[in-house]
């Protein structure tokens, strides 16, 4: 079922669908009216000194005849061969049931017209019962015939067309296009290999999921931005939710900041706007976060916080920036941002995993939490990042990651050293999201300007939740480590 009301869009097209192929075979058939009429095929008894059972195949066959057909025609005043495929028989009458063998034969003929039908019909049954009942023969013969045919029932004029009528063609589209939508849709699921829901992700990764982030609309600008421009969304619900669970997970982290890497199995996955955003809930005047850009293929940061080209992790790398230099505000309240840098490649050598190792035990002394966007697990680099960090955040999207590209990361990470993995699953439909964050369904949305959104955001929602403000009045009291590792409050 959980398949079928994830696809309940799919299967009202596939049933209207229905609906229209039956209409429109409805309205391709011709317009033809049946008419009927009934004779009774009796035994003459005087002709026969004991009685027996008509052979129905065979008057079927003779009631549909060349003679019959041509008599017919000719009553008509029409060619045998106008009536060839119109003039129609059938058995009717005993059962078996009842004991008693079938004796009556329906006579029907399909016509264009009502009336026409009606013709056809009675001049059928009155050709064949002349020619069974010898009609204009000698006394002599008509005595020694076996058979008598009696009409039972005339023809009536019809009052609808034959065939299967608008009543039961579209019910019966409907529920062939509903059959074969639901059909199409667990093939299609039984064929589909990307990630479903936060448990299936779960099994992939072998790890915990801590949130899942519903789909949003751009704000303005970039998702990465979702936090600063729609603070009381689900979406920012669940980035501050995804704080507060991986800041438990880190609470035994030695004192220097811990280092998270945010990377994925595959391109496109949303693993920028986890990073940015998670790094703007982090931030806060006592909790410094630092942001790295350390996806050297396809790095974002730099665009998205608007600090153009500057020296960043690929100079440090390469020894020619120090870290005051590199890191640079973000326009967030204890945010600091590392782009990639101008040198824009790795560095090709040997040495690249130590100077990585080093460069990022420089970093962590200037912020609680170090936060890398990474590339996927398939670039080499991502290997040395996992294995430089404390925590790896696995971002999978519901509508493009697969779950052998997920099993795959996970192996990497796992290979690149003993790093702790965590899962979150992005581009969740908005109806799973509101129902993961009941609290901001209905709340009112804040759109400000793009420039200096951060200072405004501050005074009006507190970095760390709408509970913000309360919390930093009882940790004011607090030494700096303790405040730091305050445990979320409901």
């Amino acid at each position: 079922m959980t398949v079928l009301r994830r696809h309940a869009l799919w299967l009202m097209l596939a049933t209207i669908a229905g609906i229209a192929g039956a209409w429109l075979l409805r309205a391709s058939l011709p317009v033809t009216y049946t008419s009927t009429a009934q004779v009774d095929v009796e035994p003459r008894l005087s002709a026969v000194a004991v009685p027996f059972t008509p052979d129905m195949g065979t008057e079927q066959q003779v009631a549909t005849s060349g003679v019959v057909l041509a008599s017919t025609a000719h009553a008509l005043g029409l060619r045998a061969s106008d009536l060839a495929h119109d003039l129609s028989a059938s058995v009717t009458g005993g059962t078996a049931a009842t004991g008693t063998s079938p004796s009556v034969l329906s006579i029907g003929c399909t016509r264009p017209d009502a009336a026409a039908a009606q013709r056809c019909a009675a001049a059928a049954a009155a050709s064949y019962a002349a020619f069974r009942n010898a009609v204009g023969k000698s006394a002599f013969t008509r005595a020694h015939d076996p058979l008598r045919v009696t009409l039972v029932t005339p023809a009536t004029r019809p009052g609808a067309p034959a065939g299967p009528g608008k009543k039961i063609l579209l019910p019966a589209g409907a529920l062939l296009g509903l059959c074969l939508g639901i059909g199409a849709v667990f093939l299609r699921d039984r064929a589909d290999d990307r990630v479903r829901d936060a448990a299936d992700l779960e099994r992939c990764l072998d790890a915990p999921v801590l949130a899942t982030v519903g789909r949003t609309r751009r704000p303005g600008g970039h998702m990465a931005l979702t936090l600063s421009r729609h603070p009381l969304s689900p979406a920012a619900e669940a980035f501050r939710y995804l704080r507060e669970r991986l800041s438990l997970l880190l609470e035994s982290a030695p004192g220097q900041g811990a280092v998270l890497l945010v990377t994925g199995a595959e391109p496109r996955e949303g693993r920028t706007t986890v990073a940015a955003n998670l790094a703007t809930a982090w931030a806060g005047p006592e909790t410094p976060a630092l942001l790295v850009d350390a996806d050297m293929r396809r790095p974002a940061l730099s665009r998205i916080f608007g600090t153009g080209e500057r020296p960043g992790l690929a100079d440090l790398l390469a020894g020619r920036a120090s870290v005051e230099e590199v890191a640079v505000p973000a326009g967030v309240p204890g945010l600091s941002l590392v782009t990639d840098g101008t040198a824009g490649n790795w560095p090709p050598d040997a040495a690249a995993a130590a100077r990585l190792a080093r460069a990022f035990g420089d970093l962590r002394g200037r912020a609680d939490v170090v936060i890398a966007d990474s590339a996927p697990m398939g670039v080499s680099h991502a290997l040395a990042l996992a294995h430089a960090s404390d925590l790896a955040v696995v971002v999978a999207d519901v509508r493009r990651t697969s779950r052998q590209a997920v099993r795959a990361a996970a192996q990497q990470l796992r290979l690149a050293g003993p790093v702790v993995i965590v899962g979150v699953l992005n581009g969740v439909r908005a109806r799973q999201a509101r129902r993961a964050w009941p609290a901001a369904r209905r709340e009112p949305r804040l759109r400000a300007p793009l420039p200096r959104v951060p200072a405004l955001l501050a005074s009006v929602v507190p970095a760390r939740g709408p509970n913000g403000q309360q919390r930093a009045e009882q940790g004011a009291a607090l030494p700096p480590a303790a405040r730091n590792r305050q445990p979320p409050q409901s």
